[in-house]
């Protein structure tokens, strides 16, 4: 595999990793969101100890999102590609447009390439989300997906198509359980042998036994205090890579008890929905689930972002 040249373009700096450049191109940030408070002043401090004034002005023009990955996500890759096979050399970018995607201050996506330790003129591209504690700006945990070089000619992999994903669900034992609460792991198999492209987070809807959506939404940051959000936010547009016969995982968790004040508003689900690619591709599996929410006020669920992480977070 030849290797993956980075761009060369508007702005290039010394850092850890020798001389990188990057622009504006390279990198997305979804909607209006920016990042918290404390990983702005993480990177303030990054920003504040490179010495030299020129330097220092070439990163403090990049984009927020080449901003968290490098001086956020950039050192928790490390240890991650190394265990796959990657020598000194990486870049969490490529030469395609939007190679770093800000889906909010708690995720961030991306295309990347490493270098093999055992040949270092061998590059292998791969796909990786940073996911971030946005109270704390450290990295949660750092997953990383190889992708075939083909699945890259068009910057990602095409869409999964529902037929060759397989769609289960895992109370683990009923880990999510307790203090009135409820949840389960929604697992997302790929049962092809080629990579393809998921939503970080795809709609999920709740449904009775009719086949009828009950009234839930996943709970966003965007959520007002009449309980309501957007029906379509920010992160919603980012996508993730489902690898070759891999799998992902997404956990969700709701309020299970009439714990609301006079409230008796609650909803029983028996089937989960899982929608992507505009409506186009959905997934259905059955499931038993009891959500409740204030009066006058849709039940909400709290969702992950798909990861290849089965762990409950």
């Amino acid at each position: 595999m030849k290797k993956i040249i980075p761009l060369v373009l508007t702005a290039c700096f010394v850092s850890f990793l020798g001389v990188e450049c990057t622009s504006a191109a390279s990198a997305r940030t979804e909607g209006s969101a920016a990042p918290s408070s404390a990983e702005k002043r993480v990177i303030a401090e990054r920003i504040g100890a490179v010495k030299n004034a020129q330097d220092r002005a070439a990163i403090e023009s990049q984009s927020p999102v080449w901003k968290m990955t490098t001086f956020l996500c950039q050192d928790a890759a490390r240890p991650v590609l190394e265990e796959k096979g990657a020598g000194r050399r990486f870049f969490l970018q490529d030469d395609k447009p939007e190679s770093q995607v800000f889906v909010g201050p708690e995720l961030l996506t991306g295309r990347g390439q490493f270098s093999l330790k055992k040949d270092a003129m061998q590059w292998v591209p791969f796909t990786w989300a940073c996911h971030l504690d946005p109270k704390t700006a450290k990295v949660i945990r750092f997953d990383v997906a190889e992708t075939r070089e083909a699945d890259t000619a068009e910057g990602k992999p095409p869409v999964c198509q529902a037929k060759d994903l397989h769609l289960t669900l895992d109370a683990q034992n009923g880990a999510f359980n307790g203090m009135s609460h409820s949840g389960t792991m929604v697992i997302l198999k790929n049962t092809t042998a080629h990579a393809c492209s998921v939503p970080a987070y795809p709609a999920v809807e709740l449904q009775d036994s009719a086949g009828r959506n009950v009234s839930t939404h996943r709970q966003t940051e965007s959520a007002t205090a009449s309980g309501q959000t957007d029906s379509l936010s920010h992160q919603d547009n980012a996508s993730v890579t489902l690898p070759a016969d891999g799998t992902l995982y997404t956990a969700l968790r709701w309020v299970s008890g009439d714990v609301y004040d006079g409230s008796h508003n609650c909803v029983t689900a028996a089937a989960l929905q899982l929608i992507w690619d505009d409506g186009r591709q959905s997934a259905r599996v059955p499931m038993q689930a009891h959500v409740c929410a204030p009066a006058q006020q849709s039940a909400q669920f709290e969702q992950t972002p798909l990861s290849a992480h089965s762990a409950m977070p």
